[in-house]
């Protein structure tokens, strides 16, 4: 940073900082236009620089006192025209009325770092380490700046000298207002949800550091108290706080930092929950709608048969009915049934004059009749069945039989008859009706 160029400029190293208060001021001024530049770029809430010195190191308080600049925008989600909404929370009054920057109401003019626990730890993390700067960063779990109840999450990373020396730190805040703004769930499908950036420590979800953003009024935990995870049935984590009701949702862990970061152990969660009456609820509703679906999604498909059935199926049933009726042979609109029945009955007109065209001598017939005489009682049974005109099926009907039965007595009587088919066998009856004539 230009900080560090500042002070080489006036021979003074970063180790004497705080031995030199009266450059303070002029250091934080240059940093002004960078901290406006990177606060428009990310679109944090907040950018600051916070030096490891005080303007005045003989008051009582300087210990825990740091000179730093604090920029907020009090409206993170509009890019434009941000200077009309930029507030100065911290830092030496002339450098605002200098950039026309105005003041929060709590305006102070040092940063207390009693209230940041984060300050110490990170300046000595950054002191022992050998790691790189980009290492080196820590999110910081959900703090509120001194004088103010709003709660920030501020992403630090330490201010390093060309020599090694660590003289501050900077970063960007991001408060709960900018997480609310790009993390509500919408409140119209899914009422009473809320989603939470927390800290994890052993399947636990620390509430006290942690952001949360819901679309409805009220408070739904105890921020105090952990919240134990736990997995239940139907895929949802089961949320419990001690004498709370229990919350339904899913969880997944956030990476924040590199593997080999200095605080790479510290895992975050990022979880999306609802009290778990709710859930049951809009299951219930949910299910109802499933099976209201389902069931109309059955009628529709019984009438799309329905309708199928009768504007194809019908027809064609019908017309294989009718081929069942003797000397019918009817039109349908069909085009296959039209020609079977055609062909059918060119067939049946064919029959008579093959019949006809069969001679045989009068030996044959002599023995014909003679034989008459060979048949059993059941084929002279089905052999005056013939003789009467009746079909094989018919006979079979007539008989009680199975027409296995009656093809078998077929055969017999083809034999004894010497013919080898119907049609020869219907030459030698209209031929025995013709001599009864």
């Amino acid at each position: 940073m230009s900080i560090d160029r500042n002070l080489q400029e006036h021979g003074v190293s970063a180790s004497q900082l705080q031995a030199t208060p009266q450059l303070l001021e002029k250091l934080l001024d240059e940093e002004i236009k960078s901290l406006i530049g990177a606060l428009e770029k990310s679109r944090a809430s907040g950018v600051f620089v916070l030096l490891d010195a005080t303007i005045n190191p003989t008051l009582p308080y300087a210990s825990c006192s740091r000179a730093c600049i604090y920029l907020k925008n009090m409206e993170p989600n509009i890019v434009n025209r941000m200077d009309a909404h930029l507030r100065y929370a911290f830092g030496p009054m002339s450098i605002a009325r200098k950039n026309g920057i105005r003041i929060l109401p709590k305006w102070q003019m040092e940063m207390d770092i009693s209230s940041l626990p984060y300050f110490t730890d990170l300046m000595a993390t950054a002191r022992a380490s050998k790691l790189a700067l980009s290492r080196l960063y820590r999110w910081s779990q959900t703090t509120s700046l001194p004088n103010s109840s709003e709660r920030i999450m501020l992403c630090t990373a330490p201010l390093i000298a060309a020599d090694g020396t660590v003289f501050g730190l900077c970063g960007f805040e991001i408060s709960e207002l900018l997480f609310k703004l790009y993390h509500t769930p919408l409140a119209d499908s899914y009422n009473h949800v809320f989603c939470t950036l927390s800290p994890l420590e052993n399947n636990t979800l620390r509430l006290s550091g942690a952001l949360f953003s819901r679309a409805f009024v009220g408070d739904p935990l105890t921020l105090a108290a952990p919240i134990e995870i736990s997995l239940q049935e139907k895929g949802f984590h089961c949320y419990q706080q001690a004498e709370k009701e229990s919350y339904a949702g899913l969880h997944q862990t956030i990476a924040l930092y590199p593997t080999d970061a200095a605080y790479a152990h510290e895992q975050w969660a990022l979880a999306l929950m609802m009290p778990q009456p709710a859930l049951n609820a809009l299951l219930s509703v949910k299910n109802r709608r499933l099976i209201f679906g389902l069931l109309a999604l059955m009628l529709a498909n019984m009438g799309v048969a329905a309708f199928i059935s009768r504007k194809y199926m019908c027809p064609v049933t019908a017309a294989l009915e009718q081929l069942k009726q003797p000397n019918s042979a009817p039109k349908t609109r069909i085009p296959e049934i039209d020609d079977l029945i055609e062909f059918l009955a060119a067939q049946d007109e064919a029959r008579p004059h093959m019949e006809e065209k069969v001679s045989v001598p009068n030996q044959s017939y002599l023995s014909f009749v003679n034989n008459i005489k060979l048949l059993s009682p059941a084929e002279k049974t089905v052999f005056d069945l013939y003789v009467e005109g009746y079909r094989a099926k018919e006979i079979a009907a007539i008989l009680c039989l199975s027409i296995n039965t009656i093809k078998k007595h077929n055969r017999r009587i083809y034999r004894k008859h010497n013919v080898s088919s119907r049609n020869e066998l219907m030459v030698y009856v209209n031929m025995m009706k013709e001599n009864q004539l």
